[in-house]
């Protein structure tokens, strides 16, 4: 008993050496911000949509998102950071209902994001990056070839049918074009996916519009998908270190 415990005390004040040896020593922290944006494609994932022998939909090119990350990076590869990020998406659709003229159909959808993300940065700049993504719903426009724009057969505005704030997992991955000791030029693409239904109302079918109706099983979940390329400039202006009276010192770039 007397060797256990003598031995676990050796782990213990091993442990304790090392950890202080670290905090003696000090890990860098550092600061930067990023100006970026993005362009893809998206589409409303949904499963009673996709079997529709009536509708055909596709990727649509008008994905985009653009705004501010604020990053910190702890020693020389990992970091977190907050993303600030205006975007948008949309879905096209090409609709030939039974016996009725064919027409096309366009859903456009407006958020603001905050983006969190665990990032890794190698030394020669390349970079992956995922975390959750929190939307907030500002608007959604609606329409099509026949109607123009207009709310759909219940009366009710289009937008109340959708979920106000849903989230998504992100993935990206890129690099540095230009990887300097305090800019960077990053390049990259960045894929975004909706956990959660983002249709509210049960009764509603993303396709229904008034003029198509679609009938059967309306209960499928949709779910936002969307693949952007990515380009953003990211300066480093300051870093957290330790002083060498062990006190940590925020220290700004000139």
């Amino acid at each position: 008993m007397k060797a256990k415990l003598l031995t676990v005390l050796l782990i213990f004040l091993s442990l304790n050496n090392v950890l202080a040896q670290r905090r003696s020593s000090g890990t860098v922290k550092w600061l930067d911000l990023e100006i970026k944006g993005g362009y893809g494609g998206s589409m409303l994932l949904n499963a009673n949509v996709i079997a529709d022998q009536n509708a055909e939909l596709a990727i649509t090119p008008s994905a985009y998102e653009y705004g501010a990350r604020l990053g910190l990076t702890i020693g020389e590869y990992i970091g977190v950071g907050v993303e600030f990020l205006k975007g948008g998406f949309s879905q096209d659709y090409n609709i030939k209902p039974s016996g009725l003229d064919s027409y096309t159909k366009t859903q456009n959808f407006k958020t603001n994001d905050i983006l969190v993300t665990l990032k890794y940065t190698s030394l020669a700049g390349f970079y992956l990056e995922a975390g959750p993504k929190f939307s907030t719903l500002k608007s959604v426009e609606v329409e099509n070839s026949i109607l123009g724009s207009f709310a759909d057969a219940t009366g009710k505005d289009y937008q109340e049918h959708f979920a106000d704030k849903f989230t998504s997992i992100v993935f990206g991955f890129g690099f540095a074009v230009y990887n300097g000791d305090r800019l960077r030029v990053n390049l990259g693409l960045r894929a975004s996916y909706a956990l959660g239904d983002i249709v509210e109302d049960e009764n509603f079918s993303v396709l229904n519009d008034g003029y198509y109706r679609p009938m059967g099983d309306l209960n499928s979940t949709t779910h936002p998908f969307s693949l952007k390329f990515m380009a953003g400039v990211s300066y480093t202006f300051g870093f957290w270190g330790n002083a060498s009276c062990g006190r940590g010192k925020l220290v700004f770039f000139q």
